[in-house]
């Protein structure tokens, strides 16, 4: 915000791309758990090997619970960012900006979206994996995509000199990458998925090779 001086305006900057950088390790960690949900829920058709398969179960958690950490500080960080926005145009609201109004009104259907998922997994997992099986993982997945793809788009374009809010990003890639740094996280989240969906299907080729040995 070019209206701010001194040690806030750079602060600003730095919260600006800190918040990217949140919603990227989000997304990657979205995706990780994305992976090891749609080969339990679609491929083998057993939501419930996300329990009992120990490499899903250990990898689906932590992904999981990190992917809902960094939603918390990133959710704080928006809602804190939005009430500047509508209660003193710091940072400016900007309705005239179809990027802004998107990302923005758009995150509450998110957030319900998100807080839901993150309710019914920690609280009633039977209904989640009886009832909702696999839409809700679906919808979240999606939840985060949208998240990371406005969020991203929002925070780069107010890097160009045409519109000179942030300075240009220090850790995130440049604009000129900027197709690469839309779909690296869910580059990224898929590598690590499928590592986990890789060793999930040895341990249970190897329950199986028990059984039929039985």
């Amino acid at each position: 915000m070019l209206f701010l001086e001194g040690k806030r305006i750079v602060a600003t900057f730095v919260i600006a791309e800190y918040n990217t950088i949140i919603t990227f390790l989000g997304m990657i960690c979205a995706t990780s758990q994305g992976i090891t949900g749609y080969y339990a829920a679609y491929i083998k058709k057993r939501m419930a090997l996300v329990k009992s398969n120990d490499a899903l179960f250990r990898s689906h958690r932590a992904f999981g619970s990190a992917a809902t950490t960094f939603y918390g500080l990133g959710l704080f960080a928006g809602l804190t960012g939005f009430t500047g926005a509508v209660t003193r145009n710091v940072p400016p609201l900007e309705l005239n900006d179809p990027i802004f109004v998107i990302h923005s009104f758009g995150s509450f259907a998110i957030m319900a979206i998100i807080l839901s998922k993150t309710l019914i997994s920690y609280f009633n997992k039977k209904f989640l994996y009886t009832s909702v099986k696999g839409w809700l993982g679906v919808a979240t997945f999606l939840a985060w995509s949208f998240t990371w793809i406005t969020a991203s788009l929002a925070y780069y374009l107010r890097t160009l000199p045409t519109n000179p809010q942030h300075p240009p990003p220090v850790y995130l890639l440049p604009y000129e990458l900027l197709p690469l740094m839309l779909v690296l996280p869910f580059l990224l989240g898929s590598l690590f998925g499928g590592l986990v969906v890789m060793k999930a299907k040895k341990i249970e080729e190897a329950k199986a090779a028990r059984k039929s040995k039985a």
